[in-house]
C-alpha cells in the first residue's frame, strides 16, 4: 500500500494535534507531518514530496493566501493540492481565494468525516495505479548492486515504484543493498532510458528456488518492488512520454466492438 504524505501547517500546537486525531481515526495510508510557520513549511516542503497540504492560520506571519503562493513555486510540491482552513466564511473571504487561485477550503469547525472526504477528494489513492503506473513490454532493468549488475525484466513501472522479474541466482542480502537502478525502453521508444533511479528494496517473492545444493537453497526465480526514493524531473518527463506513447499506441490498436457486434454476441448467448 502507497502511503500518503499530509503535511500540517498551523501556528496552534492544539489545533495540529486535533487534526491529526481526526486523520489518524479515517484514514490508514496516512504519514503526517506538522510545522508551526511558514518558513518551517517552506523548508519541509523543499525536501518532501507531499500528497495532501493542510494549512491553517500561521502566526504573525504571511497570510495563508501568500505562502499559497510561495508553495507553488517550489518544484517538488508545485502540483500538491493545498487544503485551506479558515473560519471566516464571507464572501470577501471566497472571492479572495478565487481570485489567488485556491480551489480547496474547509471552514473551521468541521467533523473528522468532513475532513476524510476532503483529504480523499483531492487525493483519491484508488486513482493512482489506474493513472500512474504503465506496463510497457520489453522493457530492462539493470540493478547496480555492489560487485556486479543484475539484468531483469520492467513488469510495471510508476514514479514511486518498480516491480521487477528477476531470473538469477543473485542472493536476497545483495538485493536488499541495492539502491540503483537504470531502466531501459524498448527500440520504438528512441531507446529512452531513465539512468539512475535512487531505490529502496520494499518486497521479494520467490517463485523457483535452485536445488542443486540443497538443503542451502538460492532463489533463482524472484518477483521484486522497489520503491522509488528519487526520480529527476528530466526522468519523470521522460517516463510521462513514454508512457504517453505507448497509451496512444494501445488505444490505436484496440480492436473495438461496434453494435452489430455486441448484438450478434448477445443473440448467440441467449
Amino acid at each position: 500500500m502507497q502511503l500518503r504524505n499530509i503535511l500540517i501547517v498551523h501556528g496552534s500546537r492544539s489545533v495540529r494535534r486535533l487534526l491529526k486525531t481526526y486523520i489518524v481515526s479515517e484514514l490508514d495510508d496516512a504519514v503526517i507531518f506538522e510545522v508551526e510557520t511558514a518558513a518551517e513549511a517552506l523548508e519541509k516542503l523543499q525536501d518532501k514530496k507531499f500528497e495532501v497540504i493542510l494549512c491553517g492560520k500561521v502566526a504573525n506571519e504571511i497570510g495563508q493566501t501568500f505562502l499559497h503562493k510561495k508553495m507553488e513555486e517550489i518544484s517538488l510540491n508545485k502540483e500538491t493540492p493545498v487544503i485551506i482552513l479558515t473560519s471566516t466564511c464571507t464572501v470577501e473571504n471566497i472571492d479572495e481565494f478565487v481570485k489567488e487561485g485556491i480551489k480547496h477550503y474547509m471552514v473551521i469547525p468541521f467533523t473528522h468525516f468532513d475532513l476524510r472526504v476532503k483529504i480523499n477528494e483531492v487525493c483519491d489513492p484508488r486513482n493512482w495505479r489506474v493513472h500512474d503506473r504503465v506496463s510497457i513490454p520489453d522493457t530492462k532493468a539493470t540493478i547496480h548492486l555492489k560487485d556486479c549488475d543484475v539484468e531483469a525484466d520492467v513488469i510495471n513501472l510508476s514514479e514511486t515504484g518498480l516491480l521487477c522479474d528477476i531470473a538469477s541466482t543473485t542472493r536476497f542480502n545483495d538485493l536488499v543493498d541495492s539502491s540503483h537502478i537504470t531502466v531501459k525502453f524498448p527500440a520504438k521508444h528512441k531507446g529512452a532510458e531513465i539512468k539512475i533511479l535512487w531505490c529502496k528494496l520494499f518486497r521479494v517473492i520467490v517463485l523457483d528456488w535452485d536445488e542443486e545444493y540443497f538443503p542451502k537453497c538460492a532463489p533463482q526465480h524472484m518477483r521484486v518492488v522497489w520503491q522509488i526514493v528519487k526520480m529527476s524531473d528530466e526522468d519523470k518527463t521522460k517516463l510521462a512520454e513514454v508512457s504517453k506513447s505507448f497509451n496512444e499506441e494501445s488505444t490505436k490498436d484496440a480492436k473495438w466492438l461496434n453494435q452489430d457486434e455486441v448484438d450478434k454476441f448477445m443473440d448467440q448467448n441467449k
